[in-house]
């Protein structure tokens, strides 16, 4: 975006999802992993395509990383090197390496802002990783923040489904009351509301298995 890498901090989810999943998605955080090769595909199941029968694209990914550089990338350098100057050169992997480094600073700058902001030295902590690709980023985000020690648990990649299967599952429905306390016949018509508001929600619940 106006010469800048942009990288999240919204997700590309796993539909379509990453270029490398073979469905059309856009380039992410996990086509530079695999580009710079951080990301085996031999280590993964062919279960990527429409027909969910095929491997990481590395190909696909190292072609769409080669279209940004054509088609954004050097004409901006172009556009805007001085008179007389050669502009500005890089490699695919280089571009993949920038991708990485936009989404680590991301990664750190909420860190930064609940400890640092605070008056809390970030170095003096442990930084927790988890997530699928959290062990790719760790090391950088912990080495930004001046921390020397990254704690990743052995279930740490499945750390949110974990959390999803035991969060209690939760509705909440509100409305306005535009009434006056002491008002007559207030307390009765707030009663009925509830009434509603609870018996719709437990029937949502209900809809659900609970």
């Amino acid at each position: 975006r106006e010469g800048r890498l942009a990288v999240g901090p919204q997700s590309v989810r796993a539909h379509p999802g990453p270029v490398c999943y073979r469905k059309g998605g856009q380039l992410a955080t996990t086509d530079a992993n695999l580009l710079l090769g951080r990301i085996r595909p031999e280590h993964f199941p062919r279960i990527f395509g429409p027909d969910e029968d095929q491997p990481l694209d590395v190909e696909g990914t190292r072609a769409a990383f080669e279209a940004m550089l054509s088609g954004e990338v050097h004409p901006f350098y172009e556009a805007t090197s001085p008179a007389g100057a050669p502009p500005r050169r890089m490699s695919v992997e280089q571009l993949a390496h920038g991708f990485l480094e936009v989404a680590n600073e991301a990664m750190c700058r909420p860190i930064r802002e609940m400890t640092q902001m605070r008056g809390h030295d970030a170095a003096a902590h442990v930084l927790a990783s988890f997530g699928g690709a959290g062990g790719q980023h760790a090391c950088a985000v912990a080495r930004s923040l001046g921390m020397t020690r990254v704690y990743v648990h052995r279930h740490a990649s499945i750390l949110s489904a974990v959390g999803i299967a035991l969060a209690d599952v939760v509705v909440e429905k509100q409305e306005a009351a535009a009434l006056t306390l002491g008002e007559p016949g207030a307390a009765e018509r707030v009663s009925v509301r509830h009434a509603a508001l609870a018996a719709a929600v437990e029937e949502q619940l209900a809809a659900q298995g609970f």
